[in-house]
């Protein structure tokens, strides 16, 4: 996170795995987005942090979303692969951005639904992101604005959005909307594992949340 005057730009990363290469990455991109970001806005800042992954011998896989919250404009919101940006309006929590997935693109092809291909199926391909840092580009990545209205941004990594439902993330954002840092730290204890069924240890995905809220007159 990087704040100049009123403004502030964040970012959340997400590494495939947890290579030596992929750790050190993650250590780094934040930085470069968020920096770039306030400089020359969210789109250099994720193309600019991508470039970095062709400096590993194995360059990382690492999805990442960038907001830009300043008085008086939209929050700003870029990003590539499946890390997350939801906003909270004090009555509901609307997830802005679209994963950028196998599973969203099998729901989506060319414009056209494809009815075909049954539900589960798709579901199942969801944890596969197409596209990352090392792929970013004025093409590939996604842009959008939360309105100025909506108070409360949340960007978040897939262990959040995978491991924490709706209705739970609806209740602690209404328990902790003046409190952001509890939210965050509220959001990430909230993220519940999953068993595998090949071996019955219990997973739990690395689960990163950075919350934004715009001071109230």
């Amino acid at each position: 996170m990087h704040r100049r005057g009123d403004r502030v730009v964040a970012a959340v990363v997400d590494g495939a795995g947890h290579r030596e290469e992929t750790v050190d990455f993650a250590r780094r991109a934040p930085s470069v987005i968020t920096l770039m970001g306030m400089a020359m806005g969210g789109l250099v800042g994720l193309i600019t942090a991508g470039r970095m992954a062709d400096a590993y011998d194995r360059p990382p896989h690492m999805t990442a979303v960038c907001a830009s919250m300043e008085p008086g404009l939209p929050t700003s919101i870029h990003w590539i692969g499946d890390a997350r940006a939801y906003g909270w309006d004090g009555q509901g929590l609307t997830l802005y951005s679209q994963d950028q997935t196998m599973g969203e693109w099998l729901r989506w092809n060319g414009g056209r639904t494809i009815e075909i291909l049954p539900k589960e199926v798709a579901e199942s391909q969801d944890n596969w992101a197409l596209l990352g840092l090392a792929q970013a580009t004025e093409m590939t990545c996604r842009q959008l604005q939360i309105p100025e209205e909506v108070p409360l941004v949340l960007l978040v990594s897939d262990g959040i959005s995978d491991q924490v439902d709706q209705e739970s993330a609806e209740a602690l954002c209404r328990t902790h909307f003046d409190a952001p840092q509890a939210l965050a730290e509220a959001l990430v204890a909230a993220a519940e594992g999953e068993v595998e069924e090949d071996t019955g240890v219990l997973y739990r995905d690395d689960a990163t949340v950075v919350v934004l809220r715009r001071p109230t007159a």
